[in-house]
């Protein structure tokens, strides 16, 4: 197997946003993946519709009789009768629009949802170098800004099909129903209207493109403000991170203005033509009076209808510009879902299976590069018993941490093969291999949930006592008791709510929950002071009884009882032995661990 990284990574990006895809494709996409299983609520908002616009071409003919019986006959029996029968028109109109509206807006907001669920997902199970190669709140960004942007597309879009062009049908029927000739005159407006909304939406559409990226960008520059927060206080940052902000913020007002622009023409044009056809009507309907070929209440409902017909059109070219920003924002948001990650399970991968007392790791010359030309590690062998306790030293940027990444298939290899138990990972399931292998790094990761939810992440569906007992065993059961809310209090953002030590020591009982045969030590102790150290080095003492462990050391006073110590360099393992044999060969090892040991003592002093 030698595919690079890089081809990696090209495989597994997403979609490039630039690829656009035309309205039509992105509403039947829309309405094949989340709004088809929703057909009785959007059939009954459409029925709704249909009944609302029935309602709204009644009304010129209203405009119709109101005139002749009223002002033209003065017929005293319909003076109670047209009256009534125009609040029961505007009553069932406003019941009809009312439901389909609720029903579409409810259609559209679990489109949406859906929508979210599978970026979600399609996010969280994307190959690490996917994630890495994009800023995470590009990723938010789309997840909640661009599906926003989609929802208003949907909702609106189809409220715009299904109630103003309805409306728009049927003042057109009773336009054509009074006097055909007129409404030839009226339509003539159309053809133009249309060329200048698609026009304003394809300028918009490009224009709202740049903004969501500017968006994201934004949220980039907060999110790292944010999460640096202790850096730019230490550091007196704040000026330089406001300044950053504010040039982001002036280039997206900037682009988000040409959007008010753009969207504030639609309907200011559409009232430009409006004026043109509203002249041409009455100077046609003014001739035809003076010859004797329109009455005055024909006129009038055929003046109402059109004027009624112009709302929809003035409505519809509002709707332009919505569509197209949600156009843009759709194939953002597709192309998150449409992403598929390349370290998957390979054709007739099995599941991982490892005997108790097993869980020996084997790398047989293997490579791999980051980038192209630049290899992380080379022609690397190891063998690591099962149970036995190795320790991977070197300076930084040896490859010790690629070794852990390529070990749990975070990435593939280039060439050489890995083996637990004589099984090759890349043969069996990316989750029988992840179940077992538990991992510890420097930095612990806990979730904003309560610590026991946090330690239960080790091994989803434990029970309560099974993680109050990984907790003891990780020296962490005192000082949660002792908190608010015992193993119910929430740890907060990153679990800042603890100490390093504490932090270090929950998770440390999630990996002893995992109970996984093979552990993986990255760096655990090496920010920590010397208290938490000890209590943290007891705990793990617990932890590696009894499985194969493989620890990547800062500290090389910590690893003197390893059974077998790597020391890698520049990708490349260039000693090996135990701590005795090493020292005495006097090579690079002893070197770090004389320096290692000048700056314990310096340390004391």
């Amino acid at each position: 197997m030698t595919v690079g990284l890089s081809s990696q990574i090209q495989a597994a990006a997403p979609p490039p946003a630039e690829r656009e895809r035309g309205n039509v494709y992105i509403v039947r996409r829309l309405f094949r993946d989340y709004v088809a299983g929703q057909w009785p609520t959007f059939a009954a908002a459409l029925a709704c519709m249909v009944v609302g616009s029935a309602a709204s071409g009644a009304i010129p003919f209203l405009v119709n009789a109101a005139v002749k019986y009223l002002f033209v006959d003065k017929d005293p029996n319909m003076l109670a009768l047209i009256p009534l029968a125009a609040i029961v028109l505007m009553t069932v109109r406003a019941a009809a629009n009312y439901g389909g509206q609720t029903m579409i807006e409810t259609v559209g907001e679990r489109a949406i949802t859906s929508a979210q669920r599978d970026m979600f997902d399609r996010i969280a199970r994307q190959d690490l170098a996917s994630l890495n190669a994009v800023h995470s709140s590009q990723f938010v960004s789309t997840m909640l800004y661009d599906a926003t942007q989609m929802r208003d597309a949907i909702t609106r879009g189809v409220l715009a099909v299904g109630i103003e062009a309805l409306q728009l049908a049927a003042y057109a029927a009773a336009m054509i129903y009074m006097d055909w000739q007129l409404t030839l005159v009226a339509l003539v407006v159309l053809p133009p209207v249309a060329w200048a909304m698609e026009r304003i939406g394809s300028s918009l559409r490009r224009a709202a493109k740049r903004s969501m990226e500017q968006t994201g960008d934004l949220a980039a520059t907060l999110s790292e403000t944010l999460d640096g927060r202790r850096i730019v206080k230490a550091y007196g940052l704040e000026a330089h991170m406001t300044e950053r902000a504010n040039a982001r913020l002036a280039q997206r007002l900037k682009t988000l203005l040409k959007v008010v622009r753009r969207r504030a023409a639609a309907v200011p044009t559409t009232d430009v033509f409006a004026g043109f056809v509203i002249a041409a009507t009455m100077f046609y309907a003014g001739y035809q009076s003076h010859h004797g070929g329109l009455e005055i209440n024909a006129f009038s409902a055929f003046l109402a209808a059109m004027l009624l017909a112009l709302q929809p059109v003035r409505n519809l070219s509002q709707l332009w510009p919505v569509i197209s920003s949600g156009v843009a924002a759709a194939n953002r948001v597709f192309a998150v879902i449409d992403s598929h990650p390349t370290i998957v399970d390979s054709p007739g991968a099995r599941a991982m299976s490892v005997a108790s007392g097993g869980g020996a790791v084997r790398f047989e010359g293997v490579r791999f590069s980051y980038h192209e030309g630049a290899e992380s590690i080379a022609e690397v062998t190891l063998d690591i018993p099962a149970g036995a306790k190795v320790a991977l030293v070197g300076p930084s940027g040896a490859g010790k941490s690629t070794i852990f990444n390529l070990l749990l298939r975070f990435y593939d290899v280039d060439g050489g093969r890995i083996l637990i138990d004589g099984q090759n990972v890349h043969d069996v399931t990316l989750q029988s291999l992840r179940r077992n292998i538990a991992l510890v790094t420097q930095d612990a990761v806990l979730f904003d949930e309560s610590v026991a939810d946090n330690i239960a992440l080790g091994n989803p569906g434990a029970s309560r006592d099974a993680i109050e007992r990984a907790a003891r065993n990780a020296a962490a059961d005192e000082f949660i008791c002792k908190m608010p809310e015992g193993y119910d209090t929430r740890v907060g953002e990153g679990g800042l709510k603890l100490s390093g030590g504490q932090r270090q020591r929950v998770a440390i009982a999630r990996a002893m929950l995992r109970d996984a045969p093979i552990l993986l030590l990255d760096e655990a102790t090496s920010a920590l002071d010397t208290e938490s150290e000890r209590q943290v080095q007891e705990a793990l003492a617990r932890l590696m009884k009894d499985r194969t462990t493989i620890v990547i050391a800062h500290r090389l006073s910590t690893v003197l009882d390893a059974d077998r110590i790597y020391v890698m360099d520049r990708g490349r393992v260039v000693e090996s032995g135990t701590h005795a044999e090493l020292i005495a060969q006097g090579g690079l090892y002893a070197r770090l661990y004389q320096h290692d040991f000048t700056d314990d003592a310096a340390e004391g002093a």
